[in-house]
């Protein structure tokens, strides 16, 4: 690509979003449109989870930046950035090892089609890796890397202080040592308020569940109960338990099951 594209189409939109004229574009836009995925283990956020029945931690670094607002005619899109480092942190006594690193990079067009429906496409990449810590018996590393598009639906309801999503990632490319060929990762989930207890502070619960299709579409279920707050621009901090149960998320052990508790606190940006 010619490096020069880039700053051209910067200086453009810009131009455009500086102009007389109603804004078609507004850049860097306080308010997200779309709520993170509270329950998945993936989702773009920094986090930090003490597994309950063993000695390691689960920590996160991330989130998601909105890029800007595109309108046209009473068309609304929001193109977001989003990346996420995701490690396992094992007690080794004195000190805690890390034991993989996991890449999660993310470009987002959310569009709102009426006040309570959104769809979510764009597309994504993700790199699995052990790190120099990691010692496992009988556990070799693997070249672990997918890309994809991806395609959701999310449904507010008022009745639930909440909302429903549905969707999958078509991958179009992924690496587990080899080209295993083009795969599909539906996932399901959602979200609602149980009680409102002071403040902006709620008590909710959610799921999340994502149907593997290079495992014969296996499940990676995720159960969560937390306290939320949360501003006018949809920014939260949760403190929250999380039950996981299925196949791992984490691409070394892409093909073991295990099931774990955690007790963290989770930023959404």
């Amino acid at each position: 690509m010619n490096k020069r594209i880039p700053i051209l189409l910067f200086v453009c939109i810009s131009f455009l979003a500086a102009g007389d004229s109603p804004s078609l574009i507004t850049l860097l836009p306080e308010k997200k449109i779309v709520l993170p995925f509270a329950a998945s283990g993936t989702e773009h956020r920094i986090s930090y989870n003490k597994q309950m029945t063993r000695g390691s931690f689960i920590g996160s670094m991330g989130g998601v930046f909105p890029v800007a607002d595109v309108r046209y005619n009473d068309l609304l899109c929001q193109v977001s950035a989003a990346s996420s480092l995701y490690t396992t942190l094992q007690n080794a006594g004195i000190k805690f090892k890390v034991t993989d690193v996991n890449f999660y990079v993310d470009i987002f067009f959310d569009i709102p089609v009426t006040s309570e429906i959104i769809l979510r496409t764009g597309w994504g990449h993700t790199s699995h890796h052990l790190a120099d810590d990691a010692m496992f018996p009988g556990v070799t590393a693997v070249n672990y890397a997918r890309d994809y598009y991806q395609l959701f639906a999310l449904h507010r309801i008022a009745a639930m202080s909440g909302f429903v999503y549905g969707g999958l990632q078509w991958t179009y490319s992924f690496l587990i040592n080899r080209n295993v060929g083009r795969k599909i990762l539906p996932e399901f989930g959602g979200e609602g308020t149980i009680a409102r207890l002071f403040g902006t502070v709620v008590m909710y619960g959610a799921v999340d569940l994502k149907f593997r299709g290079e495992l014969a579409y296996g499940s990676t279920q995720s159960y969560q109960l937390g306290l939320k707050s949360q501003n006018e621009n949809l920014r939260s901090v949760r403190l929250a338990y999380t039950y996981r149960t299925g196949l791992e998320e984490r691409g070394q052990f892409y093909n073991q099951r295990n099931v774990f508790h955690t007790v963290g606190i989770m930023f959404d940006f």
